[in-house]
């Protein structure tokens, strides 16, 4: 596998694991319009939580992975690859991890995305 795959696949996994780790932070924190706190302490409460930390520094890190992959590739071929990858994983964790509902409609969009990295890839210069 070259560097450039290695790079776009390691960035399209780890992206998700990051939001992944916020939505969870997240959900301990509840949303803002839900409290009675003001701002500062409603965000203070988000920082404090590991979950939320930990994500965020992923997603750094996903940012300096992409700006790797973004000196090697066409931006035209690896963003839908990487956001089409990306969506896909967090759509199945979601479902896995947090219980969300995905109907029908979602799971046409999924396959239709799948065709989509299948597509793009298959004009990308590797």
């Amino acid at each position: 596998m070259t560097t450039r795959i290695l790079l776009l696949v390691s960035c399209t996994i780890i992206t998700p694991v990051g939001n992944l780790l916020l939505k969870w932070g997240m959900n301990q924190c509840g949303s803002i319009t839900e409290t009675n706190l003001g701002v500062v302490q409603y965000y203070l409460g988000v920082l404090s939580k590991p979950q939320v930390l930990v994500g965020a520094v992923i997603y750094i890190v996903s940012a300096l992975l992409w700006l790797a992959v973004l000196g090697m590739m066409d931006i035209s071929a690896a963003y839908p690859i990487f956001v089409s990858g990306a969506f896909l994983i967090v759509t199945v964790a979601a479902v896995l991890l947090f219980q969300e509902h995905v109907n029908l409609v979602r799971i046409l969009g999924i396959l239709v995305v799948v065709l989509g990295i299948f597509l793009v890839s298959q004009s990308a210069r590797w």
